[in-house]
Protein backbone atom coordinates (compact mmCIF):
# COMPACT_ATOMS: atom_id res chain seq x y z
CA UNK A 1 0.00 0.00 0.00
CA UNK A 2 1.08 3.32 -0.53
CA UNK A 3 2.27 5.60 2.31
CA UNK A 4 1.81 9.54 2.96
CA UNK A 5 5.21 10.75 3.27
CA UNK A 6 5.85 13.99 1.67
CA UNK A 7 8.65 14.10 -0.38
CA UNK A 8 11.30 17.14 0.09
CA UNK A 9 10.29 19.05 -3.59
CA UNK A 10 10.10 22.81 -4.18
CA UNK A 11 6.07 22.11 -5.30
CA UNK A 12 3.46 23.79 -3.70
CA UNK A 13 0.76 21.59 -1.20
CA UNK A 14 -0.87 24.19 0.26
CA UNK A 15 -2.06 27.79 -0.46
CA UNK A 16 -4.31 30.21 0.95
CA UNK A 17 -5.05 33.93 0.97
CA UNK A 18 -1.53 34.74 2.76
CA UNK A 19 0.93 32.81 2.16
CA UNK A 20 2.02 29.47 0.16
CA UNK A 21 3.75 26.27 1.36
CA UNK A 22 5.28 24.22 -0.18
CA UNK A 23 6.12 19.82 0.14
CA UNK A 24 9.14 20.17 1.74
CA UNK A 25 8.17 23.53 3.92
CA UNK A 26 4.91 20.78 5.38
CA UNK A 27 7.73 17.91 5.58
CA UNK A 28 9.60 20.28 8.20
CA UNK A 29 6.60 21.17 10.06
CA UNK A 30 5.01 17.38 10.33
CA UNK A 31 8.16 16.27 11.99
CA UNK A 32 8.39 19.22 14.47
CA UNK A 33 4.98 18.13 15.40
CA UNK A 34 5.64 14.61 15.84
CA UNK A 35 8.52 15.26 18.08
CA UNK A 36 5.97 17.72 19.63
CA UNK A 37 3.28 15.10 20.18
CA UNK A 38 5.88 12.36 21.46
CA UNK A 39 6.94 15.02 24.30
CA UNK A 40 3.13 15.33 24.91
CA UNK A 41 2.73 11.41 25.61
CA UNK A 42 0.46 10.65 22.58
CA UNK A 43 1.17 6.87 21.66
CA UNK A 44 0.51 4.25 18.92
CA UNK A 45 -3.78 3.38 18.58
CA UNK A 46 -4.88 6.85 21.17
CA UNK A 47 -7.39 8.94 19.64
CA UNK A 48 -6.55 12.25 19.50
CA UNK A 49 -9.53 14.99 18.70
CA UNK A 50 -9.23 18.01 16.69
CA UNK A 51 -10.57 21.03 17.32
CA UNK A 52 -8.68 23.29 14.96
CA UNK A 53 -9.93 24.78 11.57
CA UNK A 54 -9.32 23.65 7.81
CA UNK A 55 -5.24 25.20 7.81
CA UNK A 56 -1.39 24.10 7.15
CA UNK A 57 -1.68 23.22 11.33
CA UNK A 58 -4.49 20.82 10.65
CA UNK A 59 -2.76 19.33 8.15
CA UNK A 60 0.53 18.77 9.94
CA UNK A 61 -0.75 18.22 13.54
CA UNK A 62 -2.92 15.22 11.41
CA UNK A 63 -0.20 13.73 9.34
CA UNK A 64 2.19 13.86 12.56
CA UNK A 65 -0.89 12.03 14.73
CA UNK A 66 -0.95 9.20 11.62
CA UNK A 67 2.82 9.23 11.59
CA UNK A 68 2.99 8.04 15.16
CA UNK A 69 -0.29 5.17 14.49
CA UNK A 70 -2.95 7.59 16.44
CA UNK A 71 -6.00 8.58 15.34
CA UNK A 72 -7.54 11.92 14.14
CA UNK A 73 -10.94 12.81 15.20
CA UNK A 74 -11.93 15.82 13.83
CA UNK A 75 -14.85 17.98 15.32
CA UNK A 76 -17.18 20.01 13.61
CA UNK A 77 -16.28 23.49 14.73
CA UNK A 78 -19.91 25.08 13.78
CA UNK A 79 -21.29 22.59 17.23
CA UNK A 80 -22.60 24.59 19.95
CA UNK A 81 -20.39 24.41 23.48
CA UNK A 82 -23.07 21.62 24.62
CA UNK A 83 -22.45 19.79 21.05
CA UNK A 84 -18.89 19.34 21.37
CA UNK A 85 -19.23 18.40 24.98
CA UNK A 86 -21.80 15.16 24.09
CA UNK A 87 -19.40 14.04 20.94
CA UNK A 88 -16.09 14.09 23.18
CA UNK A 89 -18.15 12.21 25.65
CA UNK A 90 -18.77 9.89 23.26
CA UNK A 91 -15.64 9.47 21.70
CA UNK A 92 -13.60 9.68 24.65
CA UNK A 93 -10.31 10.82 23.70
CA UNK A 94 -6.68 10.69 24.90
CA UNK A 95 -5.80 14.53 24.03
CA UNK A 96 -7.68 17.26 22.13
CA UNK A 97 -5.39 19.73 20.21
CA UNK A 98 -6.43 23.11 19.83
CA UNK A 99 -4.90 26.02 17.90
CA UNK A 100 -3.10 27.40 21.15
CA UNK A 101 -2.79 24.59 23.67
CA UNK A 102 -3.23 20.22 23.83
CA UNK A 103 -5.66 18.80 26.57
CA UNK A 104 -5.07 15.62 28.07
CA UNK A 105 -7.93 13.55 28.98
CA UNK A 106 -6.86 10.96 32.03
CA UNK A 107 -9.93 9.20 32.17
CA UNK A 108 -9.70 7.71 28.49
CA UNK A 109 -10.60 4.72 28.58
CA UNK A 110 -8.22 2.19 26.68
CA UNK A 111 -9.31 -0.72 24.37
CA UNK A 112 -8.01 -3.80 22.01
CA UNK A 113 -8.89 -2.70 18.38
CA UNK A 114 -9.92 -4.71 15.80
CA UNK A 115 -7.14 -3.28 13.34
CA UNK A 116 -4.71 0.49 13.26
CA UNK A 117 -7.23 2.91 12.69
CA UNK A 118 -6.22 6.34 11.16
CA UNK A 119 -9.32 8.22 10.95
CA UNK A 120 -12.61 8.43 13.89
CA UNK A 121 -14.97 10.74 11.72
CA UNK A 122 -18.67 11.90 12.05
CA UNK A 123 -21.18 10.83 9.80
CA UNK A 124 -23.88 13.50 8.24
CA UNK A 125 -26.41 12.51 10.64
CA UNK A 126 -28.90 13.69 9.06
CA UNK A 127 -32.28 12.30 10.39
CA UNK A 128 -30.88 11.17 13.45
CA UNK A 129 -27.48 11.29 15.65
CA UNK A 130 -24.28 11.18 13.96
CA UNK A 131 -22.72 7.84 14.10
CA UNK A 132 -18.73 7.64 14.77
CA UNK A 133 -17.19 5.72 11.54
CA UNK A 134 -13.75 4.44 12.05
CA UNK A 135 -11.03 4.09 8.83
CA UNK A 136 -7.55 3.13 8.87
CA UNK A 137 -5.35 4.54 6.68
CA UNK A 138 -5.16 1.23 4.14
CA UNK A 139 -8.94 2.55 3.54
CA UNK A 140 -8.73 6.28 2.94
CA UNK A 141 -5.53 5.91 0.39
CA UNK A 142 -7.21 3.11 -1.30
CA UNK A 143 -10.37 5.41 -1.69
CA UNK A 144 -8.01 8.23 -2.60
CA UNK A 145 -5.83 6.30 -5.21
CA UNK A 146 -8.62 4.64 -7.13
CA UNK A 147 -10.35 7.76 -7.70
CA UNK A 148 -7.37 10.07 -9.21
CA UNK A 149 -7.04 8.45 -12.58
CA UNK A 150 -11.19 8.96 -13.18
CA UNK A 151 -10.99 12.49 -12.07
CA UNK A 152 -7.60 13.77 -13.78
CA UNK A 153 -5.70 14.70 -10.81
CA UNK A 154 -2.54 15.15 -11.74
CA UNK A 155 1.32 16.99 -10.35
CA UNK A 156 0.93 20.38 -9.49
CA UNK A 157 -3.00 20.53 -10.50
CA UNK A 158 -5.01 22.89 -7.60
CA UNK A 159 -7.81 21.35 -5.19
CA UNK A 160 -9.82 24.27 -3.69
CA UNK A 161 -10.54 23.53 -0.17
CA UNK A 162 -14.71 23.73 -0.39
CA UNK A 163 -15.34 20.93 1.97
CA UNK A 164 -15.04 20.90 5.58
CA UNK A 165 -12.46 18.81 7.35
CA UNK A 166 -14.69 17.19 9.92
CA UNK A 167 -15.91 15.48 6.95
CA UNK A 168 -14.95 12.63 4.50
CA UNK A 169 -14.93 14.40 1.81
CA UNK A 170 -12.48 17.30 3.06
CA UNK A 171 -10.02 14.33 4.31
CA UNK A 172 -10.57 12.94 1.19
CA UNK A 173 -9.01 16.22 -1.03
CA UNK A 174 -5.86 16.22 1.62
CA UNK A 175 -5.10 12.50 0.63
CA UNK A 176 -5.76 12.75 -2.95
CA UNK A 177 -3.92 16.21 -3.58
CA UNK A 178 -0.49 13.99 -1.57
CA UNK A 179 -0.83 11.39 -3.70
CA UNK A 180 -1.28 13.39 -6.78
CA UNK A 181 1.89 15.55 -5.80
CA UNK A 182 -0.80 18.80 -6.17
CA UNK A 183 -1.88 21.75 -3.85
CA UNK A 184 -4.59 21.89 -1.71
CA UNK A 185 -5.83 25.62 -2.12
CA UNK A 186 -8.08 27.68 0.77
CA UNK A 187 -8.18 30.66 -1.46
CA UNK A 188 -11.31 30.99 -4.01
CA UNK A 189 -9.77 33.82 -5.76
CA UNK A 190 -7.00 31.86 -6.89
CA UNK A 191 -7.11 31.84 -10.48
CA UNK A 192 -5.61 28.56 -11.53
CA UNK A 193 -7.81 25.75 -9.94
CA UNK A 194 -8.29 22.92 -11.65
CA UNK A 195 -10.38 20.49 -9.59
CA UNK A 196 -13.26 21.85 -6.75
CA UNK A 197 -16.40 20.02 -4.91
CA UNK A 198 -19.53 20.83 -4.10
CA UNK A 199 -22.99 20.07 -2.99
CA UNK A 200 -25.66 21.56 -5.38
CA UNK A 201 -26.98 24.01 -3.21
CA UNK A 202 -23.30 25.89 -3.13
CA UNK A 203 -23.66 26.07 -6.93
CA UNK A 204 -27.32 27.47 -6.78
CA UNK A 205 -25.30 30.78 -5.52
CA UNK A 206 -22.55 31.02 -7.71
CA UNK A 207 -21.28 29.06 -10.94
CA UNK A 208 -17.52 28.61 -10.68
CA UNK A 209 -15.34 30.73 -12.99
CA UNK A 210 -11.70 29.35 -12.96
CA UNK A 211 -10.11 28.69 -16.47
CA UNK A 212 -8.00 25.88 -16.00
CA UNK A 213 -11.01 24.02 -14.32
CA UNK A 214 -11.23 19.90 -15.36
CA UNK A 215 -13.31 18.67 -12.74
CA UNK A 216 -16.33 20.02 -10.54
CA UNK A 217 -17.24 17.33 -8.48
CA UNK A 218 -21.08 17.61 -7.56
CA UNK A 219 -22.42 14.85 -5.04
CA UNK A 220 -24.67 15.07 -2.02
CA UNK A 221 -27.72 15.95 -2.77
CA UNK A 222 -30.11 15.84 -6.04
CA UNK A 223 -28.52 17.61 -8.81
CA UNK A 224 -30.28 20.14 -11.14
CA UNK A 225 -29.20 20.42 -14.50
CA UNK A 226 -25.87 22.93 -14.66
CA UNK A 227 -24.56 24.29 -17.87
CA UNK A 228 -23.01 21.78 -20.35
CA UNK A 229 -20.15 23.54 -20.52
CA UNK A 230 -19.16 22.99 -16.80
CA UNK A 231 -16.76 19.83 -16.21
CA UNK A 232 -19.22 18.32 -14.19
CA UNK A 233 -18.35 14.87 -12.66
CA UNK A 234 -21.70 13.52 -10.60
CA UNK A 235 -20.62 11.35 -7.28
CA UNK A 236 -22.22 9.41 -4.76
CA UNK A 237 -20.02 8.50 -1.54
CA UNK A 238 -20.14 7.85 2.17
CA UNK A 239 -18.17 8.00 5.09
CA UNK A 240 -18.00 4.32 5.69
CA UNK A 241 -16.34 4.09 2.54
CA UNK A 242 -13.84 7.03 3.10
CA UNK A 243 -15.49 9.27 0.27
CA UNK A 244 -16.42 8.06 -3.50
CA UNK A 245 -17.80 5.24 -4.68
CA UNK A 246 -19.57 6.05 -7.60
CA UNK A 247 -18.87 8.70 -10.21
CA UNK A 248 -19.63 9.97 -13.80
CA UNK A 249 -18.51 12.55 -16.21
CA UNK A 250 -21.47 15.40 -17.93
CA UNK A 251 -24.37 13.25 -16.61
CA UNK A 252 -27.15 13.90 -18.61
CA UNK A 253 -29.71 11.99 -15.98
CA UNK A 254 -29.90 10.57 -12.73
CA UNK A 255 -28.03 8.24 -13.21
CA UNK A 256 -24.41 8.39 -11.37
CA UNK A 257 -22.19 5.81 -12.84
CA UNK A 258 -20.39 2.88 -11.79
CA UNK A 259 -18.08 1.67 -9.38
CA UNK A 260 -14.75 3.71 -9.57
CA UNK A 261 -11.63 1.03 -9.16
CA UNK A 262 -11.39 -1.06 -5.47
CA UNK A 263 -15.41 -0.67 -4.85
CA UNK A 264 -18.02 -2.87 -5.45
CA UNK A 265 -21.81 -2.31 -5.46
CA UNK A 266 -25.20 -3.96 -5.92
CA UNK A 267 -28.77 -3.88 -5.29
CA UNK A 268 -30.27 -6.04 -2.75
CA UNK A 269 -34.05 -7.86 -2.65
CA UNK A 270 -35.83 -4.60 -1.39
CA UNK A 271 -33.47 -2.18 -3.89
CA UNK A 272 -31.10 -0.97 -0.44
CA UNK A 273 -27.68 -0.10 -2.52
CA UNK A 274 -25.24 -2.37 -0.53
CA UNK A 275 -21.50 -1.57 -0.93
CA UNK A 276 -18.11 -3.12 -0.29
CA UNK A 277 -14.40 -2.58 -1.34
CA UNK A 278 -10.95 -1.62 0.08
CA UNK A 279 -12.35 1.03 1.77
CA UNK A 280 -14.68 -0.03 3.80
CA UNK A 281 -14.92 1.47 7.02
CA UNK A 282 -14.03 -1.19 10.44
CA UNK A 283 -16.87 0.00 11.50
CA UNK A 284 -19.03 2.03 14.84
CA UNK A 285 -16.97 3.34 17.41
CA UNK A 286 -19.47 2.74 20.26
CA UNK A 287 -17.38 4.32 23.09
CA UNK A 288 -15.65 1.43 24.11
CA UNK A 289 -14.94 -0.44 21.06
CA UNK A 290 -15.40 -0.93 17.27
CA UNK A 291 -18.40 -2.10 16.35
CA UNK A 292 -16.87 -4.42 13.65
CA UNK A 293 -18.34 -3.92 9.88
CA UNK A 294 -17.83 -6.88 7.36
CA UNK A 295 -18.80 -8.10 4.46
CA UNK A 296 -21.39 -6.38 2.35
CA UNK A 297 -22.53 -2.96 3.71
CA UNK A 298 -26.20 -1.33 3.67
CA UNK A 299 -26.01 2.42 2.66
CA UNK A 300 -29.96 3.13 3.35
CA UNK A 301 -29.94 4.28 -0.49
CA UNK A 302 -32.68 3.37 -2.45
CA UNK A 303 -31.84 2.65 -6.32
CA UNK A 304 -31.99 1.27 -8.99
CA UNK A 305 -29.57 -0.16 -11.88
CA UNK A 306 -28.69 0.01 -15.65
CA UNK A 307 -25.71 -1.94 -17.11
CA UNK A 308 -25.05 1.07 -19.25
CA UNK A 309 -25.61 4.13 -16.62
CA UNK A 310 -24.51 2.27 -13.61
CA UNK A 311 -26.32 3.33 -10.67
CA UNK A 312 -29.20 5.87 -9.62
CA UNK A 313 -30.09 6.89 -5.98
CA UNK A 314 -34.21 7.04 -5.73
CA UNK A 315 -34.48 8.01 -2.09
CA UNK A 316 -33.51 6.83 1.10
CA UNK A 317 -35.20 3.79 3.25
CA UNK A 318 -35.14 5.40 6.40
CA UNK A 319 -37.08 8.77 4.66
CA UNK A 320 -40.00 6.52 3.30
CA UNK A 321 -43.04 6.68 4.84
CA UNK A 322 -47.26 6.08 4.48
CA UNK A 323 -49.44 8.74 3.87
CA UNK A 324 -53.61 7.20 3.23
CA UNK A 325 -51.97 4.24 2.25
CA UNK A 326 -49.44 5.41 -0.40
CA UNK A 327 -45.77 4.96 -0.19
CA UNK A 328 -43.95 8.40 -0.95
CA UNK A 329 -40.42 9.28 -1.04
CA UNK A 330 -39.30 12.59 -0.07
CA UNK A 331 -36.60 13.05 -2.68
CA UNK A 332 -38.91 12.39 -5.80
CA UNK A 333 -40.83 15.36 -4.48
CA UNK A 334 -37.49 17.30 -3.52
CA UNK A 335 -36.64 17.19 -7.37
CA UNK A 336 -39.52 18.12 -8.85
CA UNK A 337 -39.28 21.26 -6.75
CA UNK A 338 -35.67 21.83 -7.19
CA UNK A 339 -37.36 22.04 -11.14
CA UNK A 340 -39.72 25.05 -10.67
CA UNK A 341 -39.24 28.32 -11.09
CA UNK A 342 -38.40 30.23 -8.29
CA UNK A 343 -36.93 27.44 -6.10
CA UNK A 344 -33.29 27.45 -5.10
CA UNK A 345 -33.07 24.85 -2.29
CA UNK A 346 -35.94 22.28 -1.49
CA UNK A 347 -36.29 19.83 1.23
CA UNK A 348 -39.63 17.27 2.37
CA UNK A 349 -40.23 15.53 5.12
CA UNK A 350 -43.18 13.73 7.01
CA UNK A 351 -45.34 15.37 9.62
CA UNK A 352 -48.10 13.67 11.48
CA UNK A 353 -51.55 14.03 10.33
CA UNK A 354 -54.66 13.16 11.87
CA UNK A 355 -56.65 11.39 8.69
CA UNK A 356 -53.72 9.77 6.43
CA UNK A 357 -51.06 9.18 9.40
CA UNK A 358 -48.29 11.63 7.73
CA UNK A 359 -48.37 13.85 4.75
CA UNK A 360 -45.52 15.57 2.92
CA UNK A 361 -44.33 18.91 4.53
CA UNK A 362 -42.32 21.39 1.88
CA UNK A 363 -39.39 23.78 3.05
CA UNK A 364 -37.82 25.94 0.28
CA UNK A 365 -35.57 28.67 -0.26
CA UNK A 366 -36.51 30.78 -2.95
CA UNK A 367 -39.30 33.13 -4.17
CA UNK A 368 -42.65 31.03 -4.63
CA UNK A 369 -46.05 30.98 -3.26
CA UNK A 370 -48.02 27.60 -2.42
CA UNK A 371 -50.45 27.87 -5.29
CA UNK A 372 -47.67 28.38 -7.45
CA UNK A 373 -46.28 25.50 -5.75
CA UNK A 374 -49.15 22.96 -6.16
CA UNK A 375 -50.00 24.39 -9.52
CA UNK A 376 -46.60 22.96 -10.92
CA UNK A 377 -46.28 20.35 -8.95
CA UNK A 378 -50.07 18.88 -9.73
CA UNK A 379 -48.40 18.76 -13.55
CA UNK A 380 -45.40 16.18 -12.34
CA UNK A 381 -46.88 13.86 -9.22
CA UNK A 382 -49.97 12.55 -8.26
CA UNK A 383 -52.19 14.89 -5.93
CA UNK A 384 -51.42 13.12 -2.44
CA UNK A 385 -47.87 13.60 -3.07
CA UNK A 386 -48.81 17.57 -3.21
CA UNK A 387 -47.43 18.63 0.04
CA UNK A 388 -49.90 20.44 2.28
CA UNK A 389 -47.69 21.93 4.44
CA UNK A 390 -45.14 24.32 2.83
CA UNK A 391 -42.60 27.50 4.46
CA UNK A 392 -40.21 29.65 3.14
CA UNK A 393 -37.12 29.64 4.93
CA UNK A 394 -34.19 31.79 4.68
CA UNK A 395 -32.22 29.18 4.40
CA UNK A 396 -32.04 25.22 5.15
CA UNK A 397 -30.08 23.92 8.48
CA UNK A 398 -27.39 21.84 7.82
CA UNK A 399 -25.53 19.32 9.12
CA UNK A 400 -22.31 19.94 7.88
CA UNK A 401 -23.17 20.01 4.06
CA UNK A 402 -26.36 18.20 3.93
CA UNK A 403 -29.65 19.60 5.00
CA UNK A 404 -30.33 18.69 8.78
CA UNK A 405 -34.15 17.34 8.79
CA UNK A 406 -33.94 17.03 12.47
CA UNK A 407 -34.24 20.49 12.57
CA UNK A 408 -36.61 20.70 9.74
CA UNK A 409 -39.04 19.24 12.09
CA UNK A 410 -38.55 21.01 14.92
CA UNK A 411 -39.09 24.50 12.91
CA UNK A 412 -41.95 22.63 11.91
CA UNK A 413 -43.15 22.07 15.61
CA UNK A 414 -42.40 25.28 16.94
CA UNK A 415 -44.38 26.75 13.94
CA UNK A 416 -46.97 24.49 13.97
CA UNK A 417 -46.98 24.94 10.38
CA UNK A 418 -50.54 23.86 8.41
CA UNK A 419 -52.47 24.62 5.27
Amino acid sequence: MIDLKLPIISELLWVDSHQQHTYAEMAHSIDFWITKLQQEGIKPGQRIALFIPATPLFFSILFAIWHLEACGCPINLRLPPEGVERYLERLKPHFTIYPSHIKKHADAPTSELLSQPALFIMTSGTTGEPKIAVLTLDNLIANAAGALPFLDYRVNDRWLLTLPLYHVGGIGILIRSVLARAAIVTDSRHPDVTHLSAVPSQLYRASPVYKRLRCLLVGGEPIRPLSPQLPVIASYGLTEMGSLVLAKKKPMNEYLGLPLPGREARLNLEGEIEVRGESLFQGYWNGHYVDKQEGWFGTKDLGRFCPNEGFAIIGRKDRQFISGGENIQPEEIEKCLLGLEGVQEAAVIAVPHPEFGERPAAFIVGSIDYDQMKGALLELLPRYKIPDTFALLDELPKNGLKTNRTLLRQIWDRKNLNR
